[in-house]
């Protein structure tokens, strides 16, 4: 998921507001769901449901080192496809004063996005809709950068390639933050590397394969884009990025508040339905032989990878 891009003293080196550290108090309009609703809703519909900031092993430490890869400062207008529940894209518009517009399939997740941007207080720069990857609903050339973070995984990847091109400026910047397996590693890895993909498959009803850096890099080039580099990373320290999200959420008590909150809701849900404890163990079993079993993990982390658009 890799070196520690963001510094700890930053908060005292650029002092904010309390308003700007903290996440302003907007009432919540959230809709408490039934276990049978609750069981009805799409695996990422759930999540966001949950309250779960993001997906990608990275974390805010790789958000971040991506969007310098892809040169992004406060004079540039972002999209950020599969922006689940916007907590990247608020954390980027809030560090950087970039433009950020952000899209998902999960109607659940825009929604917790837009008020996540009402309490931060970037609701003027960070903008959520619902849109499809495949025909995104802008003009050619609107984007300084498009970026993806655990998303492209599960897309077809030369028609998203082709229409995120579409929307970029010239010279602009696709940008990917996605997992990877190495290439020509030993066979029972490679089959309990492929047993977890299956799993990933099983409970977000997507398909889900981990490329190679170097099969990344390919098809990142098959889909026109140019001076494309791929960085093999891996993640980042639990207690830093934990760091990362206090810091990012206004402070460790409002951070402790919410993981209290999301554990009590996991709680609830898995002893109240068969249907989600199945989910949840399945989740966990594809989890440990990607990230924590080490005879398989090693042989797994994340791409960060850039290509240009030139005309």
């Amino acid at each position: 998921m890799v070196k520690k891009y963001l510094e700890l003293k930053s908060m005292s080196e650029n002092p904010k507001s309390s308003e700007e550290q903290t996440e302003k108090k907007v009432p919540s309009t959230k809709k408490r769901f039934s276990v049978k609703e609750a069981e009805a809703l799409g695996y990422y519909d759930f999540m966001s449901y949950l309250g779960v900031l993001y997906y990608h092993i990275g974390g805010l430490t790789s958000s971040k080192k991506l969007a310098e890869l892809c040169q992004i400062d406060s004079t540039k207008k972002i999209l950020m496809v599969g922006c689940g529940t916007g907590f990247s894209a608020c954390y980027l518009a809030r560090k950087i004063g970039c433009e950020v517009v952000g899209i998902d399939i999960a109607e659940l997740s825009i929604e917790e996005a837009k008020e996540r941007a009402k309490r931060q207080g970037v609701s003027d720069k960070a903008k959520f809709r619902v849109g499809d990857t495949y025909a995104l609903p802008f003009k050619a050339g609107t984007f300084d950068a498009v970026i993806t973070e655990f998303v492209s995984q599960f897309l077809d990847r030369e028609r998203a390639f082709k229409e995120f091109s579409r929307v970029l400026k010239p010279g602009a910047y696709v940008g990917i933050n996605e997992m990877y397996r190495e290439k020509g590693i030993p066979a029972k890895a490679a089959e309990e590397i492929a047993q977890a993909e299956k799993k990933f498959i099983e409970i977000t009803g997507l398909p889900f394969s981990l490329s190679s850096p170097e099969e990344w890099k390919e098809e990142l080039e098959r889909s026109g884009l140019k001076d494309v580099k791929v960085r093999m990373c891996k993640p980042s320290q639990h207690l830093q990025e934990i760091k990362n999200m206090a810091e990012a959420m206004g402070g460790t008590w409002i951070f402790v508040k919410y993981l209290i909150d999301l554990i009590l809701k996991m709680v609830k849900y898995s002893l109240l339905s068969r249907k989600i404890r199945y989910r949840f163990k399945r989740l966990g079993e594809g989890k440990k032989i990607l990230l924590r079993k080490k005879s398989t993990s090693k042989y797994v982390g994340y791409v960060l990878a850039t290509g240009r658009k030139y005309l």
